[in-house]
């Protein structure tokens, strides 16, 4: 039997204006919850609403609210708004709101640390400041940070992203332990390589191998195994088999792991003229 029925539910998610963001906000609405759903865009929000509300879904249960994270004016907003909505509480929050970006560590300036930092880190962060309360007053309450499977183990091209994710692992870690004492459950969910529309808006993509035809999880997939890793109770859960076998390996042979990146990354940039015109000023986002 499941800890904890979604049906009801009083929940918010961030970056829901597209990807996983997107189907986890439809997946608990046709669940039964009712969704504030959070994203910088006013116009895809909306049409993210118009299709629930045109599903059958109850007008009441759909509530978008346009918001940048990284603004504290619109952070407090989108709290006062979601705290107004559900009479002070919430019983689920996710954090999915975030940005990536991809290519070698030299290649970029300090800038895009910083943006990557400010939004998978900082605002993520007073999120779980802000939801704290209310969650407090939710029934059986639980947060869900999405992470990354390289924010359990680093990849070459993905420095600046690994980074921010280890980041939202150990914060989420940490957490867990402080709010045990409010019975408030804490998942961290990593998701492998998801076609959703994540690379078409990465900060900077100056990587010379793509992983487009990789991405073999749907957002839908994902958001399925999110919920029902919710509804059980459970604090980790890394997805993809690709993703398990690289972090099993890496648990009992990090050596291991470290050569076959290495071996790999050599021969991949080896081209010195390849490598050169993929990381021109030209291809940054």
């Amino acid at each position: 039997m499941p800890l904890r029925d979604l049906k009801n539910a009083r929940c918010l998610v961030t970056g829901a204006s597209m990807g996983l963001g997107r189907a986890l906000t439809q997946e608990l609405c046709h669940r039964g919850a009712r969704v504030v759903f959070a994203a910088r865009s006013a116009d895809k929000l909306r049409e993210v609403a118009d299709r629930l509300i045109a599903s059958g879904i109850s007008s009441d249960a759909v509530l978008p609210f346009p918001a940048d994270l990284t603004n504290p004016e619109d952070r407090a907003d989108l709290l006062e708004y979601t705290s107004e909505a559900f009479d002070g509480a919430l019983d689920l929050a996710i954090n999915n709101a975030g940005i990536g970006a991809y290519g070698r560590f030299e290649s970029h300036d300090e800038t895009i640390t910083r943006r990557l930092f400010e939004i998978n880190v900082l605002a993520l962060m007073e999120m779980c400041r802000g939801v704290l309360p209310l969650l407090r007053r939710g029934h059986r309450p639980a947060l869900c940070n999405i992470g990354s499977v390289v924010g359990r183990r680093g990849l070459p091209g993905r420095s600046e992203y690994s980074a921010s994710k280890f980041a939202v692992a150990g914060f989420t870690e940490a957490i867990r332990a402080e709010w045990a004492r409010d019975r408030i459950d804490v998942l961290l969910l990593n998701p492998g390589f998801t076609a959703t529309e994540f690379e078409k808006n990465l900060l900077v993509d100056t990587a010379i191998y793509k992983t487009d035809q990789r991405r073999t999880m749907t957002a839908s997939s994902v958001a399925l195994a999110t919920l029902h890793a919710l509804e059980q109770g459970r604090s980790e859960v890394t997805l993809s088999l690709p993703g398990r076998l690289l972090l099993l390996v890496n648990r009992i042979s990090p050596r291991f792991v470290d050569w076959g990146l290495s071996r790999w990354t050599k021969r991949l940039y080896a081209d010195s003229a390849a490598l050169a015109r993929v990381e021109s000023p030209a291809r940054s986002l």
